[in-house]
């Protein structure tokens, strides 16, 4: 997110052995350094998954890019995108798709995430798809309704409300979003380029900083600010990513959502985009411009579970879904504008299926 640079500025300047993701990553174990973990293990580990990739559903034009997915109780599929400001939902058993909400007045969404039964927050604000510009003040979270029993007997996407949670004119550019309990009502949200995890309560409007580290804050010297991208609660840790500084890391915190632990990184060397966690505790995470999603277990050790540098299988990978059942999970993509693959290929969005056999 920066006004003059692209990713493509933001590659050049990583360390030259992650250009080769894929051979990296397939290097013996025994060989390879160890980096940062929350366990003293060697994080890397040639026992990738064995999965099927499909694609279930493209959109038609190039440009097009799905930041972000969450799976409703029908197992459909909420798709934000950040290049017009729409939610569209996703039946994967047929490939068909359907506009839910067009937000006026905003260039993009962001975060989605499930507050209440069929209930779902969204962020929506500001942000140019060309220049990774955003516009600070503009972030707001609204509140998108499917759970009017009478309106479902109509169709899945029938009915539906949508209003307004809360404006954030402070935050500079809201990303990644995740709930954090039904009991307190709050949200968490990244704001990339500060570094920061905003809480805001879903039922009063009320927000403030809850998370605020060294960790989350975008990399000294790179040319995309970018910190903190997704978050994601399991148990009494708020897990996140930190893009610019390639890392992947958890810190506890207590029912108030305030870290009363370290910030531990628990694996290292990658470019997190958003990600899913298991209920065991292992990661799925996207990883953009090295279209990819890897995994990677609690001890830190990582397997490449699909695509790479020069696959076109998922270009630009942006985010992970988890199905409720953990068998699968969903991956959305921008169709690799951040970095076209081998500097030439791009295609339009779209949601792979993973399917572990």
């Amino acid at each position: 997110m920066h006004v003059q640079t692209t990713w493509v500025a933001l590659l050049a300047t990583l360390p030259t052995a992650f250009a080769f993701w894929p051979t990296y990553y397939s290097q013996n174990a025994n060989n390879a350094n160890n980096v940062g973990s929350v366990n003293s293990v060697n994080p890397h580990s040639n026992d990738e998954p064995n999965v099927t990739l499909e694609t279930v559903f493209q959109f038609p034009n190039n440009g097009s890019w799905i930041v972000n997915l969450v799976e409703r109780r029908d197992g459909s599929l909420l798709l934000t995108r950040l290049d017009t400001p729409e939610v569209w939902s996703l039946d994967p058993a047929t490939g068909t798709a359907e506009l839910v909400h067009s937000f006026p007045m905003v260039t993009s969404c962001f975060g989605i995430s499930e507050i209440e039964d069929d209930v779902f927050a969204v962020v929506i604000g500001n942000f140019s798809s060309t220049t990774y510009q955003p516009t600070p003040g503009s972030f707001v979270v609204q509140k998108i309704d499917f759970s009017n029993a009478a309106a479902r007997t109509e169709g899945a996407n029938a009915g539906h409300t949508v209003s307004e949670i809360a404006a954030i004119p402070e935050a500079v550019a809201l990303n990644g979003m995740t709930s954090f309990t039904r009991e307190s009502h709050l949200v968490l949200i990244a704001d990339s380029p500060v570094g920061l995890g905003w809480k805001l309560n879903t039922q009063s409007g009320e927000y403030s900083v809850a998370l605020n580290n060294t960790k989350l804050r975008p990399a000294e010297g790179q040319a995309l600010p970018l910190g903190v991208n997704g978050l994601k609660v399991l148990n009494d840790y708020v897990y996140y990513s930190s893009t610019t500084r390639m890392e992947f890391g958890r810190v506890k915190v207590n029912s108030e959502a305030m870290p009363v632990g370290d910030y531990e990184t628990i694996a290292s060397g990658f470019l997190p985009d958003n990600f899913d966690v298991a209920s065991d505790g292992t990661a799925y995470i996207a990883t953009d411009p090295q279209n990819s999603v890897v995994r990677i277990t609690p001890s830190g050790q990582i397997a490449l579970v699909g695509g790479g540098q020069l696959s076109t299988q998922m270009p630009g990978a942006t985010s992970c879904r988890l199905t409720s059942d953990e068998k699968t999970v969903y991956v959305g993509t921008s169709g690799g504008q951040v970095a076209p693959v081998l500097g030439q290929f791009m295609e339009p969005a779209k949601v792979v299926k993973i399917t572990f056999n």
